[in-house]
């Protein structure tokens, strides 16, 4: 049994959600290893790890690797050792160094790395080993993401189209990708001289390796926060995506220009997702929206209060 959450935790991942699930020994599901790069993320990494771990998936290999934080990373990970693969602190050369440590460690037939400030959707893991039985053919996997905030509550979410490079248009989210390992052998690692666009560029060697399949199923949540890369250095990123897209495809970026049409599709792939995910996005969304409101309605009251 895990390490009970802390008493302020509620939801996913912090208490369990119930899976309809069949019983079944590891050796009818192929086996998927994670890894976590880590580095001083403390108030987000046990929810990561809670996230991976509550995925019930009866053939898990999990890692952790951690950069030598000096924050709360360390306690947490001694809380949780006795139910992870392996773990390690030390430091690195950065993210792609880290989850590379982690890849060269793996014997899951499935990879995919989780960064310690996202999180697993209940059942994802269950959902790639269906979707890999369903295209056995597909080296890669991957699916649609929801957005959280800093507080972990619902901010927005994508349903994005698969990944087609002549569209320009870059639709595989790290956290909804799981690759055959068998197909990382054959086009290598990660770069680790990349800062920002290491997930493209290797997403792309993959793509240009064998097929990929888009599951319209959300996976993963990536967190929004004034911290993590997409706003910390958003320029290296753009720099390094246009670079690498010239050197994998031959081309810069394309532009991207959606039709009418596609532009109503898009918007209702969206409201769809409200009705046929109503747990996952449209009542942690409204929610969200109200409990903002209103908050500010009242600091609005309180200031005119304050001017009298």
């Amino acid at each position: 049994m895990l390490p009970r959450p802390p008493t302020d935790k509620r939801g996913w991942p912090w208490t369990r959600r119930r899976q309809s699930l069949l019983e079944r020994s590891p050796s009818d599901w192929p086996r998927i290893t994670v890894v976590t790069p880590s580095f001083n993320q403390g108030q987000y990494l046990e929810e990561t790890i809670r996230s991976v771990l509550l995925q019930d998936y009866p053939n898990l290999e999990y890692f952790v690797i951690d950069g030598g934080s000096t924050d709360n990373s360390l306690e947490i990970l001694e809380k949780y050792r006795p139910f992870l693969s392996y773990a390690v602190s030390e430091k690195d050369n950065g993210q792609s160094h880290a989850i590379n440590k982690g890849l060269a460690r793996a014997t899951g037939s499935i990879a995919g790395w989780l960064n310690s400030d996202d999180r697993y959707v209940p059942g994802t893991l269950m959902r790639v080993a269906h979707a890999y039985r369903a295209n056995p053919d597909s080296v890669l996997v991957h699916g649609d993401r929801i957005m959280i905030d800093e507080l972990s509550d619902v901010c927005g979410w994508t349903c994005l189209p698969p990944f087609d490079p002549h569209r320009g248009e870059y639709t595989i989210c790290s956290e909804t990708a799981f690759w055959k390992r068998d197909a990382m052998d054959a086009v290598g690692f990660l770069r680790e001289d990349l800062q920002f666009a290491m997930d493209l560029e290797f997403f792309c060697r993959l793509h240009k390796y064998g097929r990929l399949t888009k599951i319209n199923r959300f996976l993963g949540c990536f967190r929004c926060h004034s911290m993590n890369k997409s706003s910390t250095i958003m320029e290296v990123g753009e720099r390094e995506s246009r670079s690498e897209w010239k050197r994998l495809f031959g081309e810069d970026v394309p532009a991207v220009k959606h039709s009418f049409l596609e532009k109503i599709q898009r918007r209702a792939n969206l409201l769809g997702a409200m009705v046929r995910y109503p747990q996952l996005v449209a009542w942690p969304y409204a929610i969200r929206r109200f409990v903002k409101g209103r908050r500010g309605m009242l600091e609005a009251q309180q200031t005119a209060l304050r001017a009298k």
